[in-house]
């Protein structure tokens, strides 16, 4: 008779995927600069190379990132918005690059009809965005730029559609979508 053939007792070790070794890295870093464990559990946090000028050089560093900083950030990160939708806020804040950033306070060194930039593309913005704010009532698209360019908080957002703080937040983002869903229908970007 034959021997019985013997079974191996090694366990197989698995390699990692990317999104294992991203999520412990991240974990790893978080707690290394002290960032509260709440916060890196809901994904928000990223690992990016930074380039830093240190005496001359450049030198590159690992650092962690919120990526969960504005209401937007969140809602995309979430998945609350749609493709098109998303394509409708990112062709607005687009147009308000071109108007010079995302800034709540006036640039006092810089004269309002003077070519500090390109006043051609500035125009155009100017007239693209005048346009766009026509699709929806004035308040529905205060509550829009407010939340995308200026990223105000949610809450403080949608207060004036809402009276307690959650309604607001959820009020906040459902003018969101809606006015990007009328952008992305009006200007045809799905």
């Amino acid at each position: 008779m034959g021997r019985a053939a013997k079974t191996s007792t090694k366990i197989k070790r698995q390699p990692k995927t990317l999104a294992q070794r991203t999520a412990e890295a991240v974990t790893a870093k978080g707690e290394a600069i002290g960032a509260p464990a709440i916060q890196i559990a809901r994904g928000m946090h990223a690992i990016v190379d930074v380039p830093l000028r240190d005496a001359g050089r450049v030198v590159t560093e690992h650092t962690l990132i919120n990526r969960g900083g504005t209401p937007v950030a969140r809602w995309k990160a979430a998945k609350l918005l749609s493709d098109s939708q998303l394509a409708a806020i990112d062709h607005c804040e687009a147009l308000w690059a071109r108007l010079g950033g995302k800034a709540l306070v006036m640039d006092l060194a810089r004269i309002p009809g003077v070519g500090q930039g390109n006043g051609w593309a500035e125009q155009e913005a100017l007239d693209d965005l005048k346009r766009i704010k026509e699709y929806v009532p004035g308040k529905y698209w205060s509550v829009f730029e407010n939340v995308c360019r200026f990223d105000e908080p949610a809450g403080t957002a949608g207060s004036s559609l809402a009276s307690n703080p959650r309604s607001a937040i959820d009020a906040a983002r459902t003018v969101v979508a809606f006015v990007a869903d009328i952008v992305a229908m009006k200007e045809r970007l799905t």
